[in-house]
């Protein structure tokens, strides 16, 4: 996990074949400790974003998605990453851009109370470049306002590379045009998609079973839509996507 942690830092992607060589060699024990699987998973996770490899981010994050809400591995050499900051990673690099979203406010939820600070820092860092990417609604502005935070973290504990970083994302954010909405009210495109399984009377279990997403994370998006919407509940959600033409018109056979 070390190496392509390291890589991901200083963007100097060295020695992948060790680390999928030693990687593929725990997965063939027998038996192996669940530290040792979580970081070959994660990785081959951190690998998978640096090669954009879409593919392999598809794979790995079904495989991390179990450990969601935690940070792994724990050893005696210390803590290693938030997997929902490796799941928002994932699901940018598989291009399911509000799914990452929605993974990384559950990464800066768990740092902020658990008071990792350089995972803090590197999640708003990350979770900016993202919505730099996305560009819908009101991202540019909370994009600069994480990278602000970002930066004065990395600042206070001297991480340079980061910095460094950050500093560029915020060259491009400031300069980056406010694209107008798709959808109403600031709605993104997976929020619409979530819209429309509710208009079907899933519940959240089935919606996270259709979409391939965790429950929490369609937690999270139902929330969003509430809020949005101005919906009290499920049901007026449901008339909000009609009144707004957001559910396709049944066809007759």
């Amino acid at each position: 996990m070390v190496i392509p942690a390291v890589a991901y830092i200083t963007g100097r992607m060295v020695h992948f074949d060790l680390v999928e060589m030693v990687a593929n060699a725990i997965f063939s024990l027998p038996v192996a400790l669940p530290a040792y699987l979580h970081a070959a998973r994660i990785g081959l996770a951190l690998i998978a974003v640096q090669r954009q490899d879409e593919t392999a981010a598809r794979e790995l994050y079904g495989s991390l998605l179990a450990t969601a809400g935690i940070m792994a591995p724990q050893s005696s050499n210390g803590p290693g990453f938030v997997v929902d900051r490796v799941l928002g990673l994932l699901s940018r690099t598989a291009g399911d851009l509000d799914q990452a979203a929605a993974h990384f406010e559950e990464a800066l939820v768990f740092c902020r109370k658990a008071g990792c600070r350089p995972e803090l820092a590197w999640t708003c860092c990350d979770y900016a470049g993202l919505l730099v990417q996305r560009n819908s609604g009101d991202d540019r502005v909370k994009a600069i306002a994480l990278l602000k935070e970002s930066l004065d973290l990395a600042s206070d504990l001297g991480m340079r590379p980061l910095i460094d970083r950050v500093m560029g994302l915020q060259e491009l954010a400031e300069a980056q045009p406010i694209r107008t909405p798709a959808y109403p009210d600031g709605l993104t495109a997976r929020e619409v998609e979530v819209l429309l399984v509710i208009c079907a009377g899933m519940t959240d279990r089935e919606i996270g079973e259709e979409l391939v997403i965790s429950v929490n994370t369609v937690g999270n998006h139902v929330r969003n839509i509430l809020s949005k919407t101005g919906a009290a509940n499920r049901a007026e959600a449901a008339n909000y996507a009609n009144q707004h033409g957001l559910v396709p018109p049944v066809t007759e056979p």
